[in-house]
């Protein structure tokens, strides 16, 4: 508290000398104007000599007392400054008080009368500037004020005399009301200033949280992303080995469903902590939307069967200019949310174009979203209150991926939503240019049958699933938990693999690449790999395909995997 007095103190005093100097040029009219007046009545030197005074006076006190001031207001000590300022003011009042104390005897009435109004406009005049710091006001109009009255009262005018004490008194009273009011305004911006700190420091602590969390989630999604790698692709092995067993089938299945539910929910997280983290980079590609909307629709027609639903693609074909992965993510998401609050009727894809802006409905027939909760459904962790809505179906992070990447994207999203009669999400995008459209890759089988390859990953969980992945696909496998037994197997074992599978992260500070490149010199060959990662670092990803390595992020869904290494190696 003591502190926070002293501050406004000082404040009071930065108050007086700012008002001071834009007062200089209007008080040295005034000083002008009033020696004028009185020169006019009654010619002599000690007027000048009185004009000289104070306009000196005025002078020293930009040069001077101006000076201690901002001197000392930088090292924040104003001990110095409030003497010489009650000081400075004593001088100014006491040479003004020499007007009436040597002009207003022997002159004209209208000098008189001039006098009176100049003295009392002085008073009032510098009311507003030197009120904020009370003893620099009480210090310039006290010696002033008192020899006015003493002048009325050595002329026989009793009443002036008195009318200036109560003039006097109040000027006073005025003066300790401004003077609150200022020290009030100036607390109160101090108040101001110290909450607007503390909420900035707040706002800055909480952002600085968010940004740990989401480096976090993404420094830590190579481990986190390790069991998930291991139990997909076992999971798939397992499915590959049984097909004529239905009961393992049927359990096998739940576990893949589970699998890529978890999944799902582990990307969202990511996707949302990079989002937070500003690291999903845009690469806009102009692109045939029909066809990329009827790949995604095939591949949640088993969904919308099993539920028995009608999920189907309308409107006409178009071009569009956008972000085909991060497009594709919100299409999933939106898909997967209609089919989730859908249980009867349809979930329909409608495209339709206006000038250049190609607006795509996803449409459905569900439960719907009560107009209270729509302004909300794109928040995080958020989900309807609506005892229709399952919540084993997710937490509420599917809309806010959607939201941001719409908005990251610049690509607007509406929302329309009838309870019991189902929602329509509609988002907008610009037409693109036929002509930009990069040519498609040629189908090719998928097959790697009977291919030699080379795993390399410290994990011995993900190591002992991918091996047993690749050897149902007929694959010749070897393996190795390091750069150094890579190269042990090729020279003991005499294996020439014809393609190298590698995590990113090795033991021992290795990386992937170095592991790539130390089998194709061991080799003298530069044979097909492809890494994998669980890192979602933008700096590193760009990094290693600026290697020109080809990189699939985990998890890895094995169609995606096995599509990789054919395509490698064809």
């Amino acid at each position: 508290m003591k502190a926070l007095n002293k501050a406004i103190e000082n404040a009071q005093i930065d108050y007086v000398f700012k008002q001071l100097a834009a007062s200089g040029l209007p008080h040295a009219v005034a000083v002008s104007i009033t020696a004028g007046m009185i020169w006019w009545d009654i010619k002599g030197w000690a007027i000048v000599l009185w004009f000289v005074a104070l306009q000196t006076s005025h002078v020293m006190r930009i040069f001077i007392l101006d000076s201690i001031w901002k001197k000392n207001a930088e090292l924040g000590d104003y001990r110095v400054v409030k003497p010489f300022l009650v000081a400075g003011m004593v001088a100014t009042g006491i040479v003004w008080s020499l007007v009436p104390g040597f002009f207003m005897e022997g002159v004209s009435t209208e000098t008189f009368i001039f006098i009176s109004i100049v003295i009392a406009g002085m008073v009032a005049a510098t009311l507003p500037a030197l009120a904020a710091y009370l003893p620099a006001y009480i210090a310039f109009v006290t010696p002033l004020l008192l020899v006015l009255t003493y002048r009325y009262y050595s002329l026989g005018m009793e009443a002036n005399a008195l009318l200036t004490l109560s003039y006097m008194a109040a000027v006073g009273v005025i003066s300790v009301t401004i003077n609150r009011l200022i020290t009030n305004s100036i607390t109160m911006d101090f108040e101001q200033r110290e909450l607007l700190q503390e909420v900035t420091e707040a706002k800055e602590k909480a952002e600085e949280a968010n940004v740990a969390k989401s480096r976090f989630l993404a420094a830590a999604s190579h481990d986190l992303r390790q069991p998930l790698q291991a139990l997909g692709l076992i999971l798939e092995s397992i499915k590959l080995r049984t097909e004529a067993r239905d009961e393992i089938q049927t359990l096998v299945n739940q576990g893949l469903s589970s699998h890529d539910a978890l999944t799902e929910l582990f990307n969202a997280l990511l996707e949302l902590s990079r989002l937070e983290a500003n690291q999903l980079e845009v690469h806009r590609v102009h692109f045939d939307l029909n066809q990329m909307l009827v790949s995604i629709i095939n591949e949640f027609q088993p969904v919308a069967e099993e539920k028995s639903l009608s999920l189907t693609l309308s409107g006409e074909r178009c071009i569009v200019d956008t972000d085909p992965v991060l497009f594709g993510r919100i299409i999933r998401n939106l898909l997967t949310n209609a089919l989730k609050f859908t249980d009867k009727g349809s979930v329909t894809v409608a495209i339709e174009r206006v000038d250049k802006i190609v607006s795509i409905r996803v449409v459905d027939t569900g439960i719907g979203i009560p107009k209270e909760e729509q302004a909300r459904v794109f928040d995080e962790y958020h989900q309807v209150s609506n005892k229709a809505r399952r919540r084993e179906e997710g937490i509420g992070l599917g809309l806010s991926v959607v939201k941001k990447m719409s908005a990251l994207l610049n690509h607007p999203i509406e929302l329309e939503s009838v309870p019991g009669s189902g929602s329509t999400f509609t988002l907008s995008l610009p037409l693109g240019d036929k002509q930009l459209v990069p040519e498609p890759p040629q189908a090719t089988d998928i097959s790697v049958s009977e291919l030699n390859v080379l795993v390399i990953d410290d994990d011995a969980s993900v190591l002992e699933a991918v091996n047993h992945l690749l050897q149902d696909w007929k694959c010749n496998v070897r393996t190795a938990v390091s750069i150094q037994a890579a190269l042990e197997l090729l020279v003991e074992e005499g294996f020439t693999p014809e393609f190298v599978l590698s995590d990113y992260r090795l033991e021992e500070a290795g990386t992937g690449v170095d592991a790539i490149e130390a089998v194709r010199s061991h080799l003298g060959e530069d044979i097909p790999a492809l890494l994998m990662s669980g890192d979602t670092d933008p700096e590193l990803v760009g990094a290693i395909r600026a290697q020109h390595f080809h990189l699939l992020r985990k998890p890895i869904k094995p169609v995606h995997l096995r599509k990789a290494i054919k395509q490698l190696v064809d």
